[in-house]
């Protein structure tokens, strides 16, 4: 009777670099906008959520006031009998005063626009 080889040794197959881990590539994330991924749709959305959050606080801004002078008119009727001169104090506040607050919303708006634009541009430049 022959005796039984040993079965070989077990041998261990390492890689010959030390940082064999599989690094994930970094993808641009100009990238995942233009390959229309779904993590492109997520930036996206969230700049379009931003744009939307800030028109709706200006146009709210402009608009509760804007509708206010009308009802400040007819429920105070002393404010119709008030004259700035020849001019009515109702003709006065909505022909000339209402449109410098109308032009500070706008640069506000803008401003504002443009500065969620900008961190937008800014995030996706990082990547």
């Amino acid at each position: 009777m022959t005796t039984p080889t040993p079965p070989p040794r077990r041998v261990r197959v390492t890689s010959p670099r030390r940082d064999a881990r599989r690094r994930a590539e970094r993808r641009p994330a100009t990238l995942e906008l233009a390959e229309q991924t779904g993590l492109g749709e997520v930036y996206l959305a969230a700049l379009l959520r931003a744009q939307r959050r800030l028109a709706a606080a200006i146009l709210l801004g402009i608009a509760v006031p804007l509708a206010g002078l009308p009802a400040l008119f007819a429920l105070v009727p002393a404010t119709r009998a008030v004259h700035l001169g020849p001019v009515p104090l109702p003709w006065v506040v909505v022909g000339v005063l209402l449109y410098p607050v109308v032009v500070l919303a706008a640069r506000i708006y803008v401003r504002q626009s443009e500065r969620v634009e900008r961190e937008f541009a800014e995030l996706m430049g990082q990547r």
